[in-house]
């Protein structure tokens, strides 16, 4: 009992050290590398092999559903491959169960961290224009009479001013942490 508590202990410490280390690479980087993850997801599935073959069940579950639950927006652009890769390691470790309350409290997290990064980066207006004019798009199948908000929101439109872009694998280690440290979502 007090071996499987201490393995608990490394991996709960591993786990800590690789998603403060993502998230320093991506802010700086922007992209999340591979000789973090890939290492990562292995060391987790070692860490659980240790339970035996339940162990490593438990964290190939869990590598299979981190990964199959990003996949899908991976391939509709709405992430980069690194984030896919991020939470499958993540899931090597937490299991199934576990890796989907990561997703679920990285998703209260996204929205915070996004607005946090478009008020720093001074990008409030041209942010709310263009979230607008989507909105009013996706209305507009509804209530076509909206379309025609949304051209004249495309209209106010500078192209030239870059959206801001917020780093999604930050949020994932936020809700790493949170899933790890509390009971939130339990």
């Amino acid at each position: 009992m007090a071996e499987a508590l201490r393995i608990e202990l490394v991996s709960t410490a591993v786990l800590t050290v690789l998603v403060v280390a993502v998230s320093f690479f991506e802010l700086r980087e922007r992209r999340i590398p591979n000789f973090l993850v890939l290492p990562a997801a292995g060391l987790g599935l070692a860490l659980n092999l240790y339970r035996g073959w339940e162990g490593l069940s438990f964290s190939a579950q869990g590598l299979a559903t981190g990964f199959l639950l990003l996949f899908i927006p991976y391939l509709l652009g709405a992430m980069g491959a690194g984030d896919v890769k991020f939470l499958a390691a993540i899931g090597a470790f937490v299991g199934a169960v576990d890796v989907v309350r990561v997703l679920l409290v990285t998703v209260l997290c996204y929205p915070l961290l996004a607005v946090g990064i478009v008020l720093k980066e001074g990008k409030l207006k041209i942010t709310l224009l263009r979230f607008g004019r989507v909105l009013l798009n996706f209305l507009g199948f509804f209530l076509p009479g909206l379309k025609l908000y949304a051209i004249r929101l495309a209209a106010r439109d500078d192209p030239q001013i870059v959206s801001a872009t917020t780093p999604f694998g930050v949020s994932v280690a936020l809700g790493t942490l949170i899933t790890l440290y509390t009971n939130f979502l339990r």
